[in-house]
């Protein structure tokens, strides 16, 4: 498709569009020193209530959503934005409160579909071990091994795929306006439309790269963790590292969301 007047995303996408992908994740993040602080602050002290003995699932929950939200704001901005004045400028004024309030409904129905969505994934493949006699009952270690290595290859080859197709559910949860466009933005990773487009030689190139730039770095990163909880009296350091890097990656995964999703458009 073709514009008149090229969009940032599209000048992203037309020069070393990986590179970009995490450039302009850093300068959504850095270009707002007082929101990234903030939402950060949030995202640290829901996350370490999370793991309370009292209420504990709730604020999992709070974290889950506080996390789509976010992924929403930074996705809507990225894509909406003409060029890279307007994209400085949005993210600059942009408001804790205000992106609360504009998107919580949103990431409240895209994150409670998730639950839905896993449930009904555990049923099916109980459903699919018991009446095959993969899983049964009085299952002794040894059984349960078989059972792995047979589940194994299928199940890795299907969550291979929904990983695939994840950028183009994402950017629809990002696109939509309510908690109902939200909770079915979710179900469109069964939508044929959704799989069509991902049959596209430029979305391949993009999201097989960036996933391997991506687990590079996460391999990094983890083998920087593994050094460190070695350490004595650093497990608060661990921790605050683990969920500052969850939330850039959240802000990272929105972006490449969002440039998946332009390339099969245009």
């Amino acid at each position: 498709m073709q514009e008149e007047n090229i969009r940032l995303i599209d000048e992203a996408l037309e020069h070393e569009p990986i590179r970009n992908t995490f450039r302009l994740s850093w300068e959504f993040i850095q270009l707002n020193k007082k929101f990234t602080l903030i939402s950060m602050g949030i995202f640290f002290v829901l996350n370490f209530l999370a793991a309370s003995p009292f209420l504990g699932t709730l604020f999992i929950l709070f974290a889950g959503v506080f996390g789509i939200l976010i992924q929403i704001h930074a996705g809507k901005i990225f894509y909406s934005t003409q060029n890279i004045d307007t994209y400085i400028n949005e993210i600059q004024k942009s408001k804790i409160d205000v992106v609360v309030k504009k998107h919580l409904q949103t990431a409240f129905g895209a994150y409670l579909a998730w639950i839905v969505l896993l449930f009904l994934v555990l049923v099916v493949l109980g459903i699919v071990g018991s009446s095959t006699g993969i899983l049964h009952e009085g299952m002794n270690q040894m059984d349960l091994v078989v059972a792995l290595e047979r589940l194994g290859l299928p199940v890795l080859l299907l969550v291979l795929c929904l990983f695939y197709v994840q950028p183009l559910v994402q950017s629809n949860i990002i696109l939509a306006r309510d908690f109902k466009e939200g909770f079915k933005a979710v179900f469109s990773i069964f939508s044929v439309d959704v799989w069509r487009s991902a049959f596209n030689k430029s979305y391949f190139n993009y999201v097989v790269l960036f996933g391997l730039v991506l687990i590079a770095v996460l391999f990094a990163l983890v083998a920087f963790i593994m050094v460190f909880i070695m350490i004595p009296f650093m497990n608060i350091f661990v921790s605050l590292l683990a969920l500052s890097t969850t939330y850039i990656g959240m802000v990272v995964i929105s972006i490449a969301s969002m440039m998946a999703r332009r390339l099969v458009e245009k």
